[in-house]
């Protein structure tokens, strides 16, 4: 009778463990969703102390972690999550995201590459792993993926402006050109529309074509009026014109934007023939 009812006393227990290690972890889903991040943190701290082996725990403290820039935290929460639960395809997402943020593109590639062996429907994983590719400069994978990714979503515009991109690193000019108006035509009122237009009048500055080059780059700041990368592109344009007082403008313009900051900004021999000319 005794051993009946330490059993079930401890049945008991382990069951109102689990009831406030959800119930704290549930507050702090709702305390991160209203943007207290500090207190969710400890509420999600407080479910790990309740039971270190609660694996929700860890993905939400891990994306507490991410939101503050703490990655290697991140990183570490989310291993731990997946540790005790293998299975959870949104964890290995996570933490594929934040590979790509610490610009660990291998190990991004790698979870991605998971995620489609277990489950190759799910959302955008295509996009995601031909991005971390791209980021590697391995075009024929990339080119590969978004292909595979627009199979799915024929409508995509990010997979389908970046799979143009793609082609232009392979030397598939023409190619890209066919897509280039493709791209307009479907997706006239996209947001990133300047890009489009930029990355255009690189590839027929490229080709040589500079008038439709000019057209182009003005179409891309006439869209967006702070556009650094335009700046540049349409003073490295002028540059190749000969037009120097409308390169040296425009290249002014650009560093007042500040796009040697830009992520996407590369010092290439253009920028330097530029540089040069209106310093």
């Amino acid at each position: 009778m005794k051993i009946s009812i330490i059993a079930t006393l401890l049945t008991f227990s382990l069951a109102t463990q689990a009831q406030k290690e959800v119930e704290l972890n549930k507050q702090g889903i709702e305390y991160a969703e209203n943007g207290d991040l500090k207190k969710a943190f400890e509420l999600f701290n407080e479910a790990i102390a309740v039971n270190p082996k609660f694996s929700n725990g860890y993905s939400n403290r891990g994306q507490v972690y991410r939101q503050r820039h703490e990655f290697d935290m991140a990183i570490a929460d989310f291993t731990k999550s997946l540790e005790l639960y293998p299975d959870n395809l949104n964890v290995l997402y996570s933490r594929a995201d934040v590979y790509m943020d610490t610009n660990n593109f291998e190990k991004a590639t790698a979870d991605y590459t998971t995620i489609i062996d277990k489950k190759p429907t799910f959302p955008d994983i295509y996009f995601d792993r031909g991005f971390s590719y791209i980021r590697q400069a391995k075009y024929e994978e990339a080119k590969k993926d978004m292909e595979n990714q627009l199979a799915m979503n024929p409508k995509d515009f990010k997979s389908l402006a970046n799979l143009i991109n793609i082609k232009k690193h392979l030397k598939l000019n023409q190619e890209a050109l066919v897509d280039y108006e493709k791209l307009l035509k479907q997706f006239p009122n996209e947001r990133d529309m300047n890009i489009v237009y930029n990355n255009r009048a690189s590839l027929y500055m490229e080709l040589n074509e500079l008038e439709k080059a000019l057209a182009d780059a003005s179409k891309a700041i006439e869209i967006k009026s702070d556009y650094d990368m335009g700046y540049l592109n349409r003073a490295e344009i002028y540059d190749k014109m000969g037009d120097k007082e409308n390169a040296c403008r425009d290249f002014k313009k650009a560093q007042q934007l500040k796009v040697e900051s830009n992520k996407f900004f590369e010092a290439d021999a253009d920028y330097l023939s530029v540089k040069k000319l209106c310093n």
